[in-house]
């Protein structure tokens, strides 16, 4: 009977393959938005574009390869019990008990296999590594890298006839390229993340001359930094980790640069919806738009949240507008989407607004329970007109908005009116939101003939549906799958 290796011969074509930007590699999954090294943390990892994602692996007692970073349990479970003691099921289990549950290396394997990712393999001892590469032989996967801490480790897996490229971690003010001509490892990857500010600077043209000359390609540390990873980009690199995949993902989607991309409460799908963490994550994933809810607490104060009810989302209960913002401070409004993120709290209006501006993004404000003249002139205070619109329900709360804030971008919906003309003539409106139903090449176009952008706004995942409203060509589109859209975008152009 053929074995792993004989049925399966990966190819090293890919390392030189030519590309317009590195390579995204998810650091233990996307794990700025999950529990790291977990199911949960890879299959977030390819929402986010990741190509490839980064797996530390250990073997249990009874000889099981499974995802788990740390060489004992002390920091997930609270127990003095090394990961090398305990069966693959025990770990399982406890694990899940803690609420992050590792995962077998073969669900990794098997997860990466279907969605076509890559895996950068950091396996923690020699047979851990043998019994995980003979996972992704059986599973067909070519693009890996396993990645070897030490010069020795490293000799030690090409001696051993290791059929995927092996790579060398160097720490902070360590030459790479003498330990590579040393041990033999085909990349070079400089742990340099704690090397100042710019750690990006360490990599000048005599480094990249140096690799160059050994045909070795480089991969970088884990950076979440936007600057930092703004330079990397543009940097001959084979791959750049990322705890935040997106960051690097983002570049190499094509230059489309319409429609623009609005993300309904946020990444609503990756983090909790109305929360900073999700505002963030649609920004560095290099969206457009994030649209917010704004609600008044009970002494007038601006707070991002959906519901009038807190129930939904959020560990309190009752009328969000009976509340202070004192008592809503108090309240988890990330626990309830998903345990890692266990005391997100609901934002107030102005933390996102100093979020967005940090950040470059743009707004979509929709008033809920507000004062519509606060509200607008609190954002337009610390945002540029251009850069948010409004929508409100309440027809009187636009209304008011339309009156007092004439720079005031505003949104109305086409369903809300009789007709189109008499949509577009009643209101001095930028934007008019269609659905799926609605919308169409004539609408849109007198919309345009007007002044004004479409929107439009589907909720849905349907591919198929997905595709139909794209070819409409909508100048805007308010999504709860904002990467879903990005790849279909970018699959057609």
């Amino acid at each position: 009977m053929e074995t792993a290796l004989q049925a399966f011969r990966p190819g090293r074509a890919w390392l030189g393959e030519p590309r317009s930007v590195p390579l995204s590699i998810a650091h233990r999954g996307a794990s700025a938005y999950a529990f790291d090294n977990t199911l949960r943390a890879y299959e977030i990892a390819h929402e986010l574009g990741a190509n490839m994602w980064e797996v530390d692996v250990r073997l249990t007692v009874d000889r099981i390869p499974v995802a788990f970073h740390d060489e004992d349990l002390k920091a997930i479970c609270g127990l003095d019990l090394k990961v090398a003691d305990v069966t693959a099921a025990r770990l399982q289990a406890l694990t899940a008990e803690s609420g992050r549950e590792a995962p077998l290396f073969s669900q990794i394997a098997g997860l990466a296999a279907r969605l076509g990712a890559g895996i950068y393999l950091d396996a923690k001892e020699g047979e851990a590594a043998s019994l995980a590469i003979a996972e992704l032989l059986d599973h067909r996967i070519e693009r890996v890298i396993v990645g070897a801490n030490t010069p020795d480790y490293a000799s030690e897996l090409i001696a051993g006839g290791c059929p995927y490229p092996v790579s060398i971690l160097v720490g902070v003010g360590t030459d790479p390229f003498p330990i590579a001509d040393q041990c033999g490892a085909e990349i070079v990857h400089p742990c340099w993340e704690r090397a100042g500010q710019r750690p990006d600077r360490l990599l000048d043209e005599a480094f990249f001359a140096r690799a160059r000359e050994r045909g070795l390609p480089v991969v970088t540390w884990h950076e979440e930094r936007v600057d930092v990873v703004e330079a990397l980009v543009k940097m001959p690199i084979l791959g750049i980790c990322s705890d935040q995949p997106e960051m690097v993902a983002r570049f190499a989607r094509s230059a489309v640069t319409s429609p623009e991309i609005v993300c309904h409460r946020g990444a609503c799908k990756v983090a909790p919806e109305n929360t900073l963490a999700s505002a963030k994550a649609a920004w560095a994933a290099g969206f457009d738009y994030v649209e917010i809810d704004v609600q008044e607490t009970a002494d007038g104060q601006l707070v991002v949240h959906h519901d009038a009810s807190l129930d939904r989302t959020t560990s309190g209960s009752g009328a969000i507008t009976e509340k202070t913002g004192a008592e809503l401070a108090l309240l988890d409004a990330g626990c309830k989407f998903d345990p890692f993120f266990e005391g997100e709290g609901i934002p107030p209006l102005c933390a996102v607004l100093e979020t967005a501006l940090r950040m470059g993004g743009k707004l979509y404000v929709e008033l809920k329970q507000a004062d519509p003249h606060q509200t607008v002139s609190k954002v337009l205070r610390m945002m540029a007109a251009e850069d948010v619109f409004f929508w409100a329900h309440d027809v009187a709360r636009l209304r008011a908005i339309h009156d007092a804030f004439p720079q005031a971008k505003l949104m109305v919906r086409a369903e809300d009116f009789e007709s189109l003309d008499t949509c577009l003539s009643t209101f001095r409106s930028g934007i008019v939101e269609f659905n799926a139903t609605n919308a169409g090449p004539a609408a849109f176009e007198a919309v345009r003939a007007a002044g004004r952008k479409a929107m439009i706004a589907y909720m849905g995942n349907d591919p198929s549906e997905i595709k139909r409203l794209l070819a409409l060509k909508p100048d805007l589109c308010n999504v709860n799958e904002p990467f879903l859209v990005a790849r279909m975008l970018g699959k057609s152009i």
